[in-house]
C-alpha cells in the first residue's frame, strides 16, 4: 500500500496548482435513492489525507472541503447506510485509502490502516479541471438518473420499503400511495401533518431503519486477549460456498460480517491469532475453504490452487433459523502454535 500512496502523492503533487479562489469549495451531491455515508481523499501539504463520514440524505448536496479546490486528482467514496435492505451498496473505485469505521475522521497518515483491511475503502478518482475555477461537485448517481428532487422522493420510497411499511415502487414520483404512506408515518411519529418531505422526516426514517438493522445479521466478537484475524464462508447456491475475509478484531471488538436478517441455517468461520510463538488457528474445523494473505473473496466453483489461494479448515456454526447470531472467538478455542504442538508418538 505504501508504494501506491507514494506514487499517488507524486502524481497528484505534480498536477496541482493553487487557484487562489476565495470561495473555492468541493461539494458532494447525493442523487440516489439511498442515504449515504461519504468520504473524500485529497492532498494536504505533503500527505494524502482522507476525511469523512458525511451523512447525505437522498437528494442532499453538502460542501465537504472549504479549502481551495485545486486542479488535479481527488478521491471520493460513498456507501449506503446499513439500514437499507439488501447487500451493502457502494460508489467506489480501485484506490485503497484509510477510513475510520465509525464517527467523523480526518486522517493524514495512510499507513495507519496498512494492516487493517476493514479500515480501507476503494475510492474512485476525480480529475478537477482548471476550468472549474476552484469549485467542484461530484454527484453520486443511479441508473434511474434522478434529479435532486426526485432522488429525495425515491429515498423516502426506499425507506418506506426498508421499514416494512409497504411495498412501494421506487420511481421518484410522489404519487398518491407514496403520499398516503408518508402522511401516515409522519402522523404516527408525531413529526407533522400531511405528505411533507423534510429533513426531520427523512432523518427519523433513516434512524429507525438503522436501529432495525443493528439487531439483525451475523456478528464476530473477540473475547480473546489478542487480536484475531477472522474470515467467513457462507452457502451460495447448491453445494457452493464463498469464503471472504479478513476482519481484524482487537480484544473486545465486534464486527458485523453479514447484514440483514439471516436466512441460512449454517455458516463456517475461521480465525487466526498471530503472536511471537507463531500462528494459532481456530480449532474444531471440519471443512476446507480458500483464503489469502490479504483481503479476499473466493468461490468453491474452482479449486484454491486454480485461484492461486491457500486452503484453511473452517468451523461450522449452526444458526438454527435465527435472524441474528454472534460468534465469540475465545482464547481457548485456538490451537497451540506448531512449535508448541505435542509431538506425535
Amino acid at each position: 500500500m505504501r508504494s501506491i500512496l507514494l506514487f499517488l502523492l507524486s502524481a497528484i503533487g505534480a498536477s496541482l496548482a493553487l487557484t487562489g479562489a476565495a470561495n473555492a469549495k468541493y461539494s458532494l451531491c447525493n442523487k440516489t435513492s439511498y442515504a449515504l455515508s461519504a468520504a473524500i481523499g485529497y492532498v494536504d501539504g505533503d500527505r494524502l489525507a482522507t476525511r469523512g463520514w458525511w451523512r447525505l440524505r437522498p437528494g442532499q448536496c453538502k460542501v465537504v472541503l472549504t479549502e481551495p479546490t485545486n486542479p488535479g486528482r481527488y478521491f471520493v467514496y460513498a456507501e449506503a447506510v446499513l439500514g437499507h435492505k439488501g447487500p451493502l451498496r457502494s460508489w467506489s473505485g480501485d484506490t485503497p485509502l484509510c477510513v475510520e469505521n465509525n464517527g467523523f475522521f480526518n486522517l493524514r497518515n495512510q499507513e495507519v490502516c496498512r494492516d487493517e483491511p476493514t479500515r480501507q475503502r476503494g475510492f474512485f478518482d476525480v480529475e478537477v479541471t482548471p476550468a472549474a475555477g476552484g469549485n467542484w461537485q461530484t454527484d453520486f448517481a443511479e441508473a434511474a438518473n434522478y434529479t435532486v428532487y426526485s432522488a429525495e422522493v425515491a429515498g423516502v420510497q426506499r425507506l418506506l420499503n426498508d421499514l416494512g411499511l409497504a411495498k412501494v415502487r421506487i420511481d421518484g414520483s410522489l404519487g398518491r400511495e407514496t403520499q398516503r404512506l408518508l402522511a401516515s408515518y409522519r402522523k404516527e411519529k408525531s413529526i407533522g401533518e400531511g405528505p411533507v418531505i423534510d429533513d426531520a422526516t427523512i432523518d427519523a426514517m433513516i434512524e429507525e431503519a438503522n436501529a432495525r438493522e443493528s439487531k439483525l445479521g451475523l456478528f464476530f466478537c473477540n473475547k480473546a486477549d489478542q487480536a484475531v484475524w477472522s474470515a467467513l464462508a457462507e452457502p451460495k447456491g447448491e453445494n457452493q460456498y464463498e469464503s471472504r475475509g479478513w476482519w481484524k478484531l482487537e480484544p473486545g471488538d465486534c464486527a458485523k460480517v453479514i447484514k440483514g436478517g439471516l436466512s441460512l441455517n449454517h455458516y463456517y468461520v475461521y480465525g487466526v491469532i498471530e503472536d511471537q510463538r507463531g500462528e494459532r488457528r481456530l480449532a474444531g474445523g471440519d471443512k476446507s475453504f480458500c483464503i489469502n494473505a490479504v483481503r479476499f473473496a473466493a468461490s468453491t466453483e474452482t479449486t484454491c490452487a486454480d485461484q492461486e489461494l491457500e486452503e484453511a479448515i473452517f468451523k461450522k456454526v449452526d444458526i438454527g433459523g435465527s435472524t441474528s447470531a454472534t460468534y465469540d472467538f475465545t482464547a481457548d478455542a485456538f490451537v497451540a502454535p506448531p512449535s508448541e504442538a505435542p509431538a506425535q508418538q
